[in-house]
């Protein structure tokens, strides 16, 4: 699995590479086409404002006109809607001043003017004031160029159309075009116009990022184009009241524009929640996929311990099934498919005594029915896990033959799922090269010759001969991983009572104890325990609340190791030692006051050097406990919680009767682990960033967002508690800015935080101060009335203004503070309307304040002046 990952982030960065290379040759393709847009569009805006100085018409009323146009431009180019592409990417952006170009292209582009220069000069204050704020520079010149030139294209085929619908070549002089005339020169003008800028920003962003087609989702041109058509309609309406129809048509025609904006709004907002639940769904997939792999992992380790003598058997079985389905091209739900069933298509053998799976001789009749049942069993299993790929079609169905002499339905040929018969040949070839009790491994030739005869009776023929084609390539696979048998070790036992040390290792498995049964697990504890993990990866992460997590943990823990005490420790950032989160067992009241230093102890050593321990003398880690609570325990094992940057707690089990844990209880307890860490570290996570989500991290003050929910908190109980008083105080300090310009925003930081201490030491201890933006501050003060809060007020400025804050060495400055006071319910019910009376009163405050500040510094002379 590896060396395969390995590869995956190996062509993945070799792909990114290849993009950017591609990138880089094609920039001057976009360069040049970005060069000649813009320089056309430039030239045509040019001649456009000659063509509008030169108007033969351009009296003082028709220049007013023009100028009024100008200005509704201004004003109306920032209601835009964005043209997105399939890849939800906005691509540009359509503006409801749109309008106002086809009102000016109706007034101007046909005789007698017969210009289009009013139209183009519009036409780029659109493109640019719509996009300024929204792009770059180069998005905006570009975005405005191609305005310029769809709107001078379109504007001319406009006054060539209206000249072939009609022969009068003073028509605009006769109180403007009849509605035959003008009504398909106005929707060619305006889907031309469409089409144009659409097209030249797809075949731009198509030579800039080097797609072969870049074009907008259907959704936005059928809305864009909308949009598009009822700004010309709304241009008709526009004009047909300019000629002469009066006030109604213009009403029409703002009701008909704003009415289509708002409508897109509303559907952008709809699909953008759409959009997001999708997200939310990819999401949630990836995490599940996560937790499929995890009890993958576990019920592996579950089957190797289980099967002492085929622990390699497993891994390897996986890489062949993964080559192999490549060789096929499965789709990738089958090759995921190929990954979990290499590792899972014996899981079924949890339910077969291990007497049985280890027998050195022939099996009889009744034990070969019971070895059967284990495809059955381990499809089972799985049903219940619900794979999003046919998983368990390849442990069910892995022992059918294919001349339809297998086991357990009897299917055959073509009936057999293809990933159980690729598993079916791979299984069977590993398993005649390794030693197993009942006969001695086979050399490859000698396993391939029984494999190539079996072919067309056991095995799928096609699936024998690609196998037989690359078993070279395969294994040297399995060489370079160095994956084999793994050898049995012999472990030392550990003299505790002449040895006890932090690294003393791990105990060996005690054979006859209470735990053992004639040297293999009885079949009941190893199903509860590969259904304990099981449960473990698929629950672990259901919630975010860490009280949740670490209770999960230590009920599903329990049934796979034993334990009197089980204390999860966590890692506390502020303090940096470990913190009991939470503690099951006896003594859980003593043992959830404990905290420790890291290094300290057998849980401190644990968690600072990422390793797991057990056996030493429990009394290292009850260092402050009582005696007789301490000599009741004799056996210790602790396993780190890992993340990224280390071990951020431990898992510490102690128990009073085992003196003992062995490799097997530590295996258990660190497979356990790798699952907690990672739900722990999400509900860490989520908790730190809860707290910071309410919490300004300068001044430690509550937020704006804690703000309001803590007052709108406060305002409901004060209109259960029959309106009880309730004020406001909105403090802003007067020129901060100064601060951050002359000595640097580290200092204005600083500051800011003095100033919010000064402020708080001033309030009662039930009053609550807020940050609530930038140099502004907000006071809460329940129960108290204008008067004492406008007094409280007044303390605080005096405070602040007699406080001289430091900002250089032997540097202070002086701050003056402005204040508004707003009370409940008498300025305001709710907490917006509270909010803008305080906010309104301090605003009159500073301007006062300067206005006096302004006087005090003014020369007599002026002053007399001013009289």
């Amino acid at each position: 699995m590896r060396v395969h990952s390995q590869s995956d982030r190996l062509q993945a960065q070799s792909g990114k590479y290849s993009i950017q290379v591609t990138m880089q040759k094609r920039n001057w393709k976009s360069s040049t086409f970005f060069v000649v847009i813009s320089a056309t569009g430039g030239l045509v805006l040019c001649s456009a404002i000659f063509s509008i100085i030169n108007l033969p018409l351009l009296t003082p009323a028709g220049l007013a006109s023009l100028f009024n146009l100008v200005l509704l431009t201004f004003a109306a180019s920032r209601f835009t809607v964005p043209l997105t592409g399939t890849d939800g990417v906005s691509q540009s952006r359509k503006s409801v001043a749109d309008t106002l170009v086809f009102l000016a292209v109706m007034l101007y582009a046909i005789p007698p003017t017969d210009t289009a220069g009013p139209a183009t000069l519009l036409a780029a204050i659109v493109g640019y004031m719509s996009t300024y704020r929204l792009s770059s520079r180069r998005d905006s010149i570009f975005t405005t160029a191609i305005a310029v030139i769809s709107t001078f294209v379109s504007a001319s085929c406009y006054g060539m159309l209206v000249g072939f619908f009609t022969d009068n070549p003073n028509i605009g002089l006769e109180g403007g075009l009849p509605l035959n005339v003008f009504l398909i020169p106005v929707c060619v003008l305006a889907i031309l116009q469409y089409v144009l800028s659409t097209l030249a920003t797809a075949s731009f962003l198509r030579i800039e990022e080097g797609k072969a087609r870049v074009l907008p989702s259907q959704e936005s041109i059928v809305w864009t184009l909308t949009t598009q058509v009822a700004g010309a309609a709304s241009a008709v309406l526009f004009y047909s009241a300019i000629r002469g129809s009066g006030l109604p048509y213009v009403l029409l025609g703002l009701l008909n524009t704003s009415l289509v904006h708002l409508l897109y709004r509303f559907n952008e907002k709809r699909f953008e929640e759409i959009r997001r639940g999708e997200e939310e769904k990819r999401k949630h997939s990836e995490e599940m996929a996560t937790i499929h792999m995890n009890t993958i992992e576990s019920l592996a380790i579950a089957i190797d311990a289980k099967d002492q003598t085929t622990h390699g058997h497993v891994r390897r079985t996986q890489i062949y099934a993964r080559q192999m389905g490549n060789l096929f091209e499965v789709n990738e739900s089958e090759l995921r498919a190929l990954v979990a069933g290499a590792l899972l298509h014996d899981i079924g053998k949890l339910a077969v005594p291990e007497y049985i799976l280890n027998k050195p001789g022939k099996l009889t009749e009744a034990e070969f029915a019971k070895m059967k049942i284990h495809p059955v069993v381990g499809g089972d299993i799985l049903r219940r896990v619900n794979f999003p790929y046919p998983v368990e079609d390849i442990v069910r169905y892995h022992h059918e033959k294919w001349d339809g002499s297998g086991y357990p339905k009897g299917l055959q040929g073509k009936a057999i799922p293809l990933v159980a018969r690729i598993i079916s040949v791979v299984d069977f070839y590993d398993a005649t090269r390794c030693d197993r009790p009942y006969r001695k491994g086979m050399k490859r030739e000698d396993s391939l010759a029984l494999l190539e005869s079996m072919a067309g009776t056991a095995f799928d023929p096609r699936v024998v001969r690609k196998f037989v084609e690359h078993v070279l390539e395969f294994d040297a696979l399995i060489d370079a991983g160095d994956i084999r048998e793994q050898v049995h070790c012999e472990s030392l036992q550990v003299d505790y009572l002449t040895s006890t040390k932090p690294d003393a290792g791990l105990a060996s498995d005690v054979i006859g104890g209470p735990y053992d049964t004639s040297g293999f697990r009885s079949i009941t504890q190893a199903q509860r325990e590969v259904f304990a993990l099981h449960e473990i990866a698929q629950t672990i992460g259901s919630s975010l609340s860490i009280n949740d997590t670490v209770t999960l943990v230590t009920n599903k823990l329990r049934a796979i190791v034993p334990f009197d005490t089980c204390v999860i420790f966590v890692v506390d950032e502020k303090s940096g030692k470990a913190v009991a989160a939470h503690v099951d067992g006896q003594h859980a009241e003593l043992f959830a006051r404990r905290r420790m230093n890291v290094g300290d102890g057998i849980t401190g050593w644990v968690i600072a050097n990422a390793r797991s321990m057990c056996n030493a003398s429990p009394e290292l880690d009850l260092v402050g406990m009582s005696e007789d609570v301490s000599k009741q325990y004799r056996g210790v094992l602790v396993s780190p919680l890992l993340r990224e940057d280390g071990a951020f707690g431990a898992i510490t089990l102690l128990s009073k009767k085992l003196t003992s844990y062995t490799t097997e209880h530590v295996r258990l307890l660190e497979s356990v682990c790798q699952h907690a860490s990672n739900a722990l570290n999400n509900a860490l996570t989520f908790e730190k960033t809860k707290e910071s989500a309410l919490v300004d991290p300068l001044t430690e003050l509550p937020n704006a967002r804690a703000f309001y929910m803590m007052l709108e908190q406060r305002i409901a109980e004060g209109q259960r508690m029959n309106r009880e008083e309730l004020a406001l105080i909105s403090m802003d300090i007067d020129n901060f800015k100064r601060i951050n310009d002359e000595y640097g925003h580290a200092i204005g930081d600083r500051v800011l935080g003095s100033i919010a201490g000064v402020i708080r030491r001033e309030l009662r201890q039930m009053d609550i101060l807020t940050r609530y933006a930038g140099d502004e501050f907000v006071a809460i003060m329940p129960m108290a009335s204008t008067q004492m809060a406008a007094s409280v007020g007044e303390r605080i400025r005096r405070a602040v203004e007699a406080q001289k804050f430091a900002v250089r060495t032997g540097k202070t400055v002086e701050i003056r503070l402005s204040l508004g006071v707003g009370c409940f319910p008498q300025d305001g019910e709710t907490s917006e309307e509270l909010l803008t009376a305080a906010a309104r009163k301090m605003q009159r405050d500073k301007h006062g304040r300067k206005t006096l500040l302004t006087l005090a510094e003014a020369p007599a002379s002026a002053i007399e002046v001013s009289r």
